[in-house]
């Protein structure tokens, strides 16, 4: 009932994480669905400063919209998506912590959390998308068409097309394909790459550094965009865990993400190191088991390669000390 009235609010900004992803834009476009039907003269906005390919894909395909912009104008009432940390986010921080936030998020709780009015966070749910199905079906509202599309690519998406799924994924994805085909949600996801993501994806294959430790192999590498894209890729061609530096000089920030496999994660958590990481140079991260990411200031007195020599050698270290400490309780 709480999160009902925040949605009855006559002004309300979704915000998504950058690059957004279909769990995050499917999430915020059902919210924004939701809060109209709950005040239908509200006014109601989704706005994020980068939008990913694939996402972009499903907007066209639904007809929904939307607005890709850097410190967009607060209203009084804010909901962060699907999002870890604030860093993850262009806004004006200061003034964001004087309004009224909800957060709705499957990653691990963060600092975030601490300046919302009101938060639902659900790591154990493979996707955000699950949270906000589940908040339809206990209201009894069935969302139209173009929304539970919306939805079933954000679960698909975030359970890597049902690999990580769970039995209440599949009960959710019952309640929401009526009358939808599911080739259609995987066609939607499964559009191919533009060539910058693959160039990316090669200009880290050829970069790649791998060290070994306790029978792991840990690839350590850099790109200057789609660093997310890239330690999934390493991951998948044979590397334990990846970590992959993206030094945006122009924005003044490093982005790191991390991927690993399960029999890693069993030991350290990606999500709570790349948060640790993150604080340590003055930023944050966060995420899940086997996939965390981090965004700090960048220094712009060291050079560009020596920034990623210090940073990929840093998640190495921190890597490895977690993997010993836990590994000998």
């Amino acid at each position: 009932m709480e999160l009902l009235d925040y949605l009855k609010r006559d002004e309300i900004l979704f915000l998504c994480h950058h690059n957004a992803d279909p769990d995050a834009i499917g999430s915020c476009i059902a919210l924004k669905y939701l809060a109209s039907q709950l005040n239908p003269k509200g006014k109601f906005r989704i706005s994020a400063d980068s939008v990913s390919k694939v996402s972009r894909n499903i907007l066209n395909e639904i007809g929904e919209k939307v607005d890709v912009e850097v410190y967009p104008k607060l209203p009084e009432t804010v909901f962060i998506v699907d999002t870890a940390s604030i860093n993850q986010l262009k806004v004006n921080f200061d003034e964001l912590k004087e309004k009224e936030v909800i957060l709705i998020d499957h990653h691990k709780k963060t600092d975030l959390a601490d300046i919302c009015k009101y938060y639902i966070i659900k790591e154990d749910y493979p996707s955000t998308s699950e949270i906000i199905a589940e908040i339809f079906k206990e209201l009894n509202i069935f969302p139209p068409k173009n929304i539970r599309i919306a939805l079933l690519c954000g679960i698909v998406y975030d359970t890597k097309h049902l690999k990580l799924a769970k039995p209440k994924t599949f009960e959710l994805i019952s309640y929401l394909i009526k009358d939808i085909s599911f080739q259609k949600i995987l066609y939607l996801l499964s559009q191919e790459s533009d060539a910058s993501k693959r160039t990316a994806h090669l200009k880290a294959c050829s970069r790649m550094e791998i060290r070994e430790f306790d029978k792991l192999r840990i690839a350590l590498s850099h790109v200057s965009s789609h660093e997310a894209s890239c330690a999934k890729t390493i991951v998948s061609i044979g590397a334990d865990i990846a970590f992959v530096v993206a030094v945006r000089k122009k924005e003044g920030e490093i982005r790191v993400s991390a991927r690993c496999r399960k029999h890693v994660s069993k030991y350290v958590h990606l999500g709570n190191l790349m948060e640790k990481i993150g604080k340590e140079l003055g930023g944050s991260g966060g995420g899940h088991g086997e996939a965390g990411g981090l965004n700090v200031p960048y220094d712009k007195s060291k050079s560009k390669e020596k920034v990623i020599k210090e940073v990929l050698n840093l998640c190495y270290k921190r890597f490895v000390e977690e993997y010993k400490k836990a590994k000998q309780n």
